[in-house]
């Protein structure tokens, strides 16, 4: 009988030690940024370019048969759209907040659209970072703080401009 229960112990704790861990997603549930003069919250919109395939339809010349005959034809286009992101940076890590088309229909990891920062760099005059998308996409991201130009270049490529957001002040706009 004390065996049953000490396997049993020991699968529990195997399991809680395999769980994996959420503490990059609380540090910023867990922080006010409201307050905090190394957090910066951005709200982007532009216009970006993926790659996309079309499919049309027409004749070809079928020479055993000597005759046009109906054909169809897969082509390799972009596709353009409008669409908006959220960068929360604080110190030296953050995360984008992606909407729509820029995230691809085979994606790893992302929670509720937000992805994690990497190589976070915040200098007086641009702001770049990456983030991973899935293993062969992990676009770069540059933001002209001078201008408030955004840029990600990835396989899909977005540019746009961005505001500050200061939720914890109720500057109306009009």
């Amino acid at each position: 009988m004390k065996t049953y229960h000490l396997m049993g112990a020991a699968i529990g704790i195997a399991m809680v030690a395999a769980a994996p861990s959420t503490a990059g997603a609380q540090r910023y549930d867990d922080h006010e940024y409201g307050n905090d003069q190394n957090s910066l919250t951005l709200i982007c919109w532009g216009e970006g370019r993926r790659p996309s395939t079309s499919v049309a339809g027409g004749y070809a010349w079928d020479s055993r048969r000597h005759k046009f005959v109906p054909h169809t034809y897969l082509n390799n286009t972009t596709q353009e759209f409008d669409s908006e992101i959220q960068v929360e940076l604080h110190d030296d890590w953050g995360r984008i907040h992606l909407t729509g088309k820029l995230v691809p229909a085979i994606h790893s990891g992302g929670s509720n659209g937000l992805w994690e920062l990497e190589n976070v760099h915040v200098g007086p005059d641009t702001i770049t970072a990456r983030y991973r998308l899935n293993g062969l996409n992990k676009p770069r991201v540059e933001i002209d703080r001078r201008s408030g130009r955004i840029k990600i270049m990835g396989s899909t490529t977005f540019r746009g401009e961005c505001e500050q957001g200061g939720w914890g002040q109720r500057d109306n706009r009009f």
